[in-house]
């Protein structure tokens, strides 16, 4: 579910990806594939990371990188991190293949830049909820806040419709007893 709700704070959009997963693992099971280089690596990306708060999250992502701050790391409960909208300050320095598809849905690279300042980081967690009968509930939520503009909803949008497929492929991992 992708969602963009207007918060109480006035002027400010809330962009938000919600997902869940019922699967048949203790919640040690899960943690060791949500919140490991070596268990990220194996459905997502690959991955480095320094499991602490304040520790770097880096995905390479093949045509460009993604680095990132962890912001809890509760073992077994949450993992979170935070990360820039990958997105230069400039328009000189916004990568080609960004500025083109900037271009394909007629957003000029001088209003993205300019609403840089709108956005705060693109956030993301893993929430890990114990079931009866040896099941965990894995909740992942993305979300950021900005100002509305069509830029921002578009490129939220299309980076969740990106992610969808690995959060999927995250089943993989283990027997799935039900996907909401």
């Amino acid at each position: 579910m992708i969602e963009h709700e207007q918060p109480e704070e006035p002027g400010r959009v809330e962009h938000r990806m919600e997902r869940a997963y019922e699967v048949d693992a203790t919640p040690e099971q899960v943690w060791e594939v949500i919140a490991t280089a070596d268990g990220i690596s194996s459905w997502m990306v690959p991955t480095r990371l320094d499991p602490r708060v304040g520790g770097e999250v880096h995905f390479d992502l093949g045509e460009g990188t993604s680095t990132g701050v962890v912001t809890d790391y509760t073992p077994g409960v949450r993992f979170a991190y935070e990360e820039p909208w990958p997105i230069a300050d400039r328009p000189e320095d916004v990568d080609p293949d960004m500025a083109r598809w900037f271009e394909s849905i007629g957003v000029p690279l001088s209003a993205v830049c300019d609403g840089l300042a709108e956005v705060t980081p693109i956030a993301t967690e893993f929430l890990i909820e114990a079931e009866s009968g040896g099941s965990c509930v894995i909740r992942v939520v993305t979300s950021a806040y900005g100002a509305g503009a069509e830029w921002e909803n578009e490129f939220f949008d299309q980076m969740a419709a990106d992610l969808i497929p690995m959060l999927d492929n995250l089943t993989t991992r283990f027997p799935v007893t039900v996907q909401q």
